[in-house]
């Protein structure tokens, strides 16, 4: 009976660990799928550039790129907080439909840009901090203010706190010398060839270092993630060690006695794998069955979002079997370099 229940207890362990192992890799699949709005407005292809210039400012100026056939967002980053997304803006073209999105008034057009007019589109979060003159809406920003053409729709994601200032307007009121800018497109091609351009443009006048973009949100969340991840692979390391322990105690007296009977080293080995593997197969059925519930019956929006799919399934059933046969291995060799009789007198 006592074998029984360590059996069991090994099974359970098993699947637990399988289940973890399963959940945090859905976790850590949802955490980094994100739409072009989660990602706070930035597709999978912007490129940041970080631009200085030792020169006096009113001898610098960084001119809108113009690049024939490829339609692009470029943004100088201003400030990020947790009631706003500040940036200006630019646009051959809506790249990118937040003029879709739009509840009331107008996303920005080519005349807006061209014109260099103070307008400004903001999210309906960052719409509260206006203030009302003769009929419009104003928003301020480095003691300059922008008149609102337009206000997003709620969306409840990071377009709400979004605050998009025209660029070519606001490049001419803020130092130029030192900027963050960032190019966004439908492609990563598109985004090569505006940087290409960006680059020949400057001639040297501009220090340019590449960054890539990483909301302090996000790079919070991935501290946290981390911690998770830690946490969690030395809690179901240090519960499998003490579970194996007592299984190896436990197989190691059966084995001592089948060896007495006259069972090789190899029949041994077999006969411990035998019922290892079967455990780690009965687990990860158990396991397979649980995810199935977890996502088509609980609808755990983790595992909805980004289902699993073989490949993962696959890895985790190698690690669990690999688990089992490492145990037989160890607990077989253990028995074959001790003497029987230490090993019977311990039971």
């Amino acid at each position: 009976m006592r074998i029984r229940k360590i059996y069991l207890l090994y099974l359970l362990q098993l699947f637990f660990i399988g289940l973890l192992a399963l959940v945090l890799l859905g976790y850590q699949m949802s955490s980094q799928k994100k739409d072009f709005f989660e990602n706070e407005m930035f597709s999978p292809y912007v490129r940041g550039l970080q631009m200085s210039s030792g020169e006096l400012s009113e001898e610098v100026h960084f001119g809108i790129p113009k690049v024939d056939d490829t339609d692009f967002m470029l943004y100088r980053y201003l400030s990020y907080g947790q009631s706003e997304i500040v940036r200006g803006i630019y646009g051959t073209k809506d790249v990118f439909d937040f003029g879709k999105h739009v509840s009331r008034g107008r996303f920005f057009t080519s005349k807006d840009y061209s014109d260099a007019s103070p307008t400004a589109v903001l999210g309906s979060r960052a719409f509260e901090n206006t203030s009302e003159r003769n009929g419009k809406r104003y928003y301020v920003y480095d003691n300059t203010e922008y008149e609102v053409i337009g206000v997003f729709k709620e969306r409840n994601d990071p377009l709400d706190r979004a605050v998009y200032l025209n660029l070519t307007y606001l490049d001419q009121t803020i130092d130029q010398r030192f900027g963050v800018y960032y190019i966004d497109a439908k492609s990563t091609s598109a985004v090569r060839k505006v940087e290409e351009q960006i680059r020949s443009d400057v001639r040297g006048a501009f220090t340019i270092f590449e960054i890539e973009y990483q909301s302090p949100l996000s790079h919070e969340m991935g501290r946290m993630d981390f911690t998770l991840y830690l946490f969690s692979s030395i809690a179901a390391f240090l519960c499998m060690l003490i579970t194996t322990i007592f299984l190896i105690s436990g197989q190691r007296y059966s084995l001592a006695v089948k060896k007495l009977c006259g069972m090789t080293q190899k029949e041994l080995f077999f006969d411990s794998s035998r019922k290892n593997l079967l455990i780690s197969g009965l687990s990860f059925l158990l396991l397979f069955a649980s995810m199935k519930v977890l996502t088509h019956a609980v609808h755990l929006r983790i595992l909805t979002e980004c289902p699993l799919r073989f490949q993962h399934y696959l890895f985790t059933a190698v690690i669990l079997f690999f688990i089992g046969i490492l145990n037989s291995a160890y607990t077989t060799r253990l028995c074959h370099h001790m003497e029987l009789s230490t090993i019977l007198k311990g039971r």
